[in-house]
């Protein structure tokens, strides 16, 4: 081979090589690229019951685990979930439970197991099963109040908690726990309407109507993962029992004494249309340690589904620099 041959072909590996490395993409931010657009179906025995969650990204990273409210489940997360990524949120493993009664998660068998400490159990099942610890919590309306007595119960587990229309359960007077207990021992004495419904579109439009803030998008989104298809109807997945019957028997003072107890930094989160801060739980927001309270203008009840952008510039900055 002579001198000019070689240097010609020497001159196109160079050339092939360069124009490689021009068409590589740039390498995405690792935000960008630390979650799968699809979770993982995941179930752990708990209690009895095979209990489901949804999960996205490494489980050796950092955890942040997202607790829904009554009557709803896992996959309501997805639009916050989005909007944290979007803005750098290093979010590499998150965890979505469906509690007990919700989502793809058995039912017990009695009403007895809807109790607020069964819900609470069902949080500490998963996060004892992941066997991951420090851990961020992220809790909507009963969601936040299972987030909360968990930190409360276990200070040195939680790292940060995020709570969103939610400052702990309901507080009973001493002279209506025994009515909540006889309620108990009755068990599953009501009337099963199963509200069926012949589209999605048409479960959307219902969920519409109890809360009107939510958006045409997200509550198709809901409808979609929170229904299942049988007999030619959908049907929403949560026990219909749970439009009846959540309770606790703990006292104001019971419950005030679990807020004393939390050491993490904690972001409350409220809408200024729910009134939430007017209701007999509202004086608690005062009570919390370490806490910073912050409004979503024009936002319900259900802030991430409604206001899942908005939302996420007022939880970013406390995820990533604490603020």
């Amino acid at each position: 081979m002579n001198k000019k041959t070689s240097r010609s072909k020497t001159k196109k590996r160079q050339h092939r090589t360069t124009k490689a490395k021009r068409s590589r993409r740039p390498a995405r931010k690792p935000s960008e690229a630390a979650l799968k657009p699809e979770p993982g179906r995941r179930y752990f025995l708990h209690d009895g019951l095979r209990i489901h969650y949804w999960e996205w990204g490494d489980p050796n990273q950092e955890t942040y685990v997202f607790v829904h409210g009554v009557r709803d489940q896992g996959r309501s997360w997805d639009h916050f979930l989005d909007a944290l990524l979007k803005r750098g949120v290093p979010i590499k493993h998150a965890v979505a439970i469906d509690l007990r009664g919700h989502g793809d998660s058995e039912w017990p068998g009695t009403s007895r197991g809807y109790q607020h400490e069964d819900f609470l159990s069902d949080l500490a099942g998963l996060l004892k099963h992941l066997e991951k610890e420090p851990i961020t919590l992220i809790g909507h309306s009963l969601g936040g109040s299972m987030c909360l007595l968990y930190a409360a119960a276990f200070p040195e587990k939680v790292k940060r908690m995020v709570l969103l229309e939610s400052l702990g359960p309901f507080a009973r007077a001493d002279d209506e726990v025994p009515n909540i207990i006889a309620e108990r021992l009755k068990g599953r004495d009501y009337v099963e309407i199963p509200f069926p419904h012949e589209s999605l579109e048409s479960a959307a439009r219902s969920l519409q109507k109890t809360f009107p803030l939510i958006p045409d998008p997200a509550a198709l989104h809901m409808a979609r993962h929170g229904t299942s298809y049988k007999g030619g109807r959908y049907r929403w997945k949560h026990d219909p029992i749970l439009r009846y019957r959540t309770t606790t028997a703990m006292s104001e003072g019971q419950i005030e004494a679990f807020i004393r107890r939390l050491k993490c930094p904690i972001l409350f989160v409220y809408g200024t249309e729910s009134d939430f801060m007017k209701s007999v739980r509202g004086h608690r927001a005062q009570l919390f340690p370490n806490a910073k309270i912050v409004p979503v203008a024009g936002a319900g009840h259900h802030i991430p589904h409604e206001k899942p952008e908005e939302l996420a510039e007022i939880v970013v900055p406390f995820l990533i620099k604490g603020e």
